[in-house]
């Protein structure tokens, strides 16, 4: 989704008798940055759930320093080359101020100059993230015990977020409608206008941990139990759910905001963007974690083979691992390979120079992930240690 978006479909580029279905190729990538979020936010709990680490300062500063070998090595070799290679006016005294935020994981590309690579800030965000992960996880296991607690929980972390973005919303009502740079700088961006997305995720752990019974059976009403509705194919739904989810977000933006619209003024036009959108795809991507980590897939990281050539033999479906492994570094060279691209890879048609794109970004990325996976991210992660079970 997010590679996607930064490929730019053109608007009114697929005409099926007088219907424009040129919105199905709008991928909403602010929505694929949510989706990023809430699986962190599981993630993350899961390896304090699940006690990979414990919550006590030797296992806290052992799971800070396996998230700074997972990200740092990459990243700063990214803004290393970047640097020299794509955006070398960083290195100018006077964007000094820039290149500081990018190395502290505080950076915002809406500041100036905003001209490098966009995606590093979400990357700011999520080490924001795991900063207090291990705080939020020693909060919450005590005080969620039961399914009704968890639900209740959820609730207030949505009634809290949707008060911080109200508060935005009030103070920033005119700006955010006219540029964008408010709404990515005051509540795309920050930490705490996503620490809901965040929580949401995180508290699928303590779901799946508290829930006892049938999922049906733990949310179904007592009244319509006697009914006797058969069981839903959860796994089904879940991705029917998420295909919904990126039709509705790609139909909003298309329709409702007018992304890339000639004349088109800067901002945020509808009250959903805003407060709904982010919501909802934490909910449906919450939903999924659930369908398929609930009941036995939970644990079954701690007996799964090393993933190998053989072990893709027995179980083709771990080929998808494949593309987890690489996905960190297509996130992070994506976006300069697309820039590099985009003035060569042209065509007469708008649609098929989208795809030409979207091909041509996809498949040089991966291979450019690929050769920094095994230069970068393997030799750094040999150095992660865990706890002895």
């Amino acid at each position: 989704m997010i590679v996607a978006f930064h490929c730019a479909a053109p608007r009114e580029s697929i005409i099926y008798k007088t219907h424009d279905l040129s919105w199905i190729l709008f991928s909403h990538g602010l929505a694929g940055v949510w989706i990023l979020f809430a699986l962190s936010g599981y993630l993350m709990g899961k390896v304090f759930y699940t006690e990979r680490y414990t919550a006590d300062l030797p296992g806290v500063l052992n799971f800070w320093r396996n998230r700074l070998l997972r990200i740092c090595p990459l990243y700063y070799f990214a803004i290393l080359i970047l640097s020299l290679f794509v955006y070398p006016h960083i290195l100018k005294p006077e964007n000094w101020a820039t290149l500081i935020r990018l190395l502290t994981f505080s950076y915002n590309q809406v500041l100036p100059p905003g001209d490098f690579n966009i995606t590093l800030w979400a990357i700011s965000t999520e080490m924001q993230f795991y900063l207090i992960a291990p705080f939020i996880y020693t909060f919450f296991k005590p005080r969620l015990q039961k399914p009704r607690q968890v639900i209740l929980a959820a609730g207030g972390i949505a009634l809290f977020s949707f008060s911080l973005r109200l508060a935005v919303w009030i103070a920033l009502r005119n700006q955010i409608g006219e540029k964008s740079l408010y709404y990515f700088k005051y509540s795309y961006n920050p930490l705490l206008t996503n620490l809901d997305i965040f929580l949401l995720g995180l508290l699928v752990n303590a779901w799946i941990q508290t829930s006892q019974r049938d999922y049906l059976q733990a949310v179904t009403p007592d009244f319509l139990k006697k009914f006797r509705l058969p069981k839903l194919p959860v796994k089904t739904l879940a991705v029917a759910l998420v295909v919904s989810l990126y039709l509705l977000t790609a139909h909003h933006i298309y329709h409702q905001e007018l992304w890339r619209l000639p004349g088109r003024a800067g901002g945020v036009r509808t009250i959903a963007f805003f407060f709904l959108l982010p919501v909802l795809a934490a909910l449906v991507t919450s939903f999924f974690i659930f369908a398929f980590e609930s009941e036995s897939s939970y644990w079954a990281f701690q007996q799964t083979e090393r993933l190998s050539f053989d072990a893709c033999l027995k179980n083709p479906a771990r080929l998808l691992e494949v593309f987890g492994n690489l996905s960190y570094g297509i996130y992070i060279w994506h976006v300069p390979i697309n820039r590099s691209l985009a003035p060569i890879v042209t065509s007469d048609i708008p649609v098929e120079a989208f795809y030409f794109r979207l091909t041509s970004t996809l498949l040089m990325s991966a291979l450019l992930a690929t050769v920094t996976y095994y230069l970068v991210e393997i030799p750094a992660a040999r150095l992660k240690t865990f706890r002895k079970s």
